[in-house]
């Protein structure tokens, strides 16, 4: 059980005014305007500001998960095979992403004309006999340890939303203790919030929880899915679109536009946001 060794408190965070380490951290920002401007490898909003806490969400932008939860549905609708899932699977699943885990499953069951078939905790339970002993192969994606040490190493307050329930966050992340541990002050799943994506509370939850109290503009929300970008975008929140490459046909934009997005986290570049820019050398 590693529940009991992740972090939930951190007391000193990095100011970019002062570019030093303070007991409080907050920093008071102006409000900017939502707009879009290309630039470099991804698209950018013009008149970011300056960050001062990050919050990430997880399955898609830290740790590979997707295709096991594409192995799982299809082992758990082998069983079904006119209900036209295969025809859809792509479909269903952008559909799902970034919801909680019951709302995901009323929703696919929905879809498919499978109400009568099985309940949403019966095909959670199904596909979790599968995802038992995939999840803890997770591997983080390109671009996430980098990230996260560098801005562990600078002092950045970190916080974990993710829509997994906590379960599947433990198997998820089980090879990754350490490294969550020494980033995340705290980590949310969706076992901790009542309304799921796109509502903003996980991530008004998250930002809540970190000492300092921060103002939403002052976070930076790492998202793959379009409904966690309208939850950020509702909350107020700066938010970064990092779309699964894999889903990228099937998943359509989000409905608010995120203020950058990027193909990976490779090609993020945090001094355009005001945080401690990555050395020259990495």
């Amino acid at each position: 059980d590693h529940e009991d060794v992740f972090l939930t408190t951190r007391t000193c965070s990095w100011s970019p005014r002062s570019k030093r380490n303070t007991e409080d951290g907050s920093v008071g920002l102006r409000r900017e305007e939502h707009g879009q401007v290309e630039r470099g490898r991804g698209t950018m909003a013009a008149g970011m500001g300056n960050i001062t806490h990050v919050i990430f969400d997880m399955d898609g932008l830290l740790l590979d998960t997707e295709i096991f939860y594409t192995i799982a549905q299809d082992k758990v609708f082998e069983a079904y095979p006119d209900c036209g899932y295969q025809e859809r699977k792509q479909e269903l699943k952008a559909l799902m992403m970034g919801r909680k885990s019951q709302d995901a499953a009323r929703l696919v069951l929905k879809e498919l004309d499978l109400e009568k078939e099985m309940t949403p905790d019966e095909f959670l339970e199904r596909r979790a006999k599968v995802l038992r002993d995939l999840l803890p192969q997770a591997e983080l994606l390109p671009g996430a340890k980098r990230l996260l040490e560098h801005l562990r190493d600078n002092k950045v307050p970190c916080a974990l939303a993710t829509s997994s329930n906590r379960t599947h966050f433990k198997l998820k992340t089980s090879r990754h203790v350490d490294l969550f541990n020494s980033v995340f002050l705290h980590m949310i799943t969706g076992d901790d919030v009542v309304k799921g994506k796109p509502d903003p509370e996980i991530f008004l939850k998250a930002k809540d929880d970190f000492e300092d109290k921060p103002n939403a503009e002052a976070c930076l929300i790492f998202e793959d899915s379009p409904l966690g970008i309208q939850g950020a975008i509702a909350g107020n929140f700066k938010a970064i679109h990092v779309p699964d490459a894999e889903m990228a046909q099937a998943v359509k934009k989000p409905e608010q536009q995120p203020h950058q997005t990027l193909k990976s986290l490779l090609d993020f570049e945090p001094g355009e946001w005001g945080l401690p820019p990555f050395p020259a050398s990495s």
